[in-house]
């Protein structure tokens, strides 16, 4: 009389360990995991990096802070600059990563082995296939960015008034902190899809989402969205000269007032050689100062990433609406 023995389940033939994903969702995972479990681990690696970063800082500003300005803006230098620097040249490098390695050969990958043309041919719909591979993709792109931008943000919002000289509208604050990271990674992903599902070659589509991503960068180095919010003011007569910048504020532009309240240019009459009966002869009696307060950057970084986020989605439904009805 025989005994049956009982075989584990990784052992019986024809079953598997149970799995998170199953179906189409484990075949992307497991036809892309290469791509997906790297930008994991680059994640994860960048977050530590950065954490470990913002300890480091606390421990030398509270310090720094007590010995005057001059101490803590000398302390900043020696050890906060540089690394600042280095994160947020890390930080730009998102938004190629998902564009160029994720998105682009997300569907050119497929046209261009085959792939497309045999799972199109069997009961899942083109429509489902293609929404789990860029639901897939956006998820990844969603987890990492947002991790990634919580830890550069969680490291400079303690120093904020010390890098760049405080200018938190410049392009390594303002595009790498807050949802603006997350929004950019989503729109350099979508664009990459797209062109990924235009053309069949997979370096050919890598190529050119490097060129957007290279354009994009050219277009808007600089850019800061001052329409997005209203700059305040402050006047001072003119005998006071020009006001004080608050704390955290950035400067949007500077004037000289006359007493009809019409604007001239900040340096009107600066060069004359009686700059007092200049300004009395164009009676100029006020010096104006328009700026953008730290707590305004919130809600134009939002409203950045909102339009940013509309394009990327838009650009991902035309993906799908494009991808059902043109043959693979």
């Amino acid at each position: 009389m025989s005994t049956a023995v009982e075989t584990p389940l990784a052992t019986q033939p024809g079953k598997q360990p149970p799995r998170i994903l199953r179906g189409l969702p484990w075949l992307v995972w497991r036809q892309h995991r290469t791509a997906f479990v790297a930008c994991l681990l680059l994640t994860a690696a960048g977050c530590v990096h950065m954490l470990w970063q913002r300890h480091a800082t606390l421990a030398w500003l509270g310090p720094a802070r007590g010995h005057g300005p001059l101490k803590l803006v000398e302390a900043s230098g020696q050890a906060y600059a540089e690394a600042f620097q280095n994160a947020a040249w890390l930080m730009s490098l998102v938004p190629v990563a998902a564009g160029v390695f994720l998105g682009a050969p997300l569907i050119s990958g497929d046209r261009e082995r085959g792939t497309a043309q045999l799972v199109t041919t069997q009961s899942v719909t083109r429509f489902r296939w293609l929404a789990v591979k860029l639901g897939m993709a956006a998820l990844i792109t969603i987890v990492c960015s947002t991790a990634l931008s919580a830890a550069f943000t969680s490291w400079w919002e303690p120093a904020h008034d010390l890098f760049n000289a405080g200018e938190w509208n410049a392009d390594e604050v303002f595009l790498n902190t807050g949802p603006v990271p997350v929004a950019v990674a989503l729109l350099h992903l979508a664009v990459g899809i797209a062109l990924g599902l235009a053309v069949r070659r997979t370096l050919l589509a890598m190529g050119l989402a490097l060129g957007f991503t290279v354009v994009w960068g050219i277009v808007l180095s600089g850019f800061v969205p001052h329409g997005f919010a209203k700059p305040r003011v402050l006047d001072n007569p003119v005998e006071e000269g020009q006001p004080g910048l608050p704390e955290g504020a950035v400067r949007h532009d500077n004037w000289t007032v006359d007493a009809h309240g019409g604007l001239h240019g900040f340096g009107t009459c600066f060069n004359e050689s009686t700059p007092a009966e200049c300004r009395t002869s164009k009676g100029i009696v006020a010096e104006r100062l328009e700026y953008f307060g730290y707590d305004q950057m919130p809600g134009m970084q939002w409203t950045y990433a909102a339009l940013v986020l509309a394009a990327a989605l838009a650009i991902l439904a035309l993906t799908l609406w494009w991808g059902r009805r043109r043959p693979l």
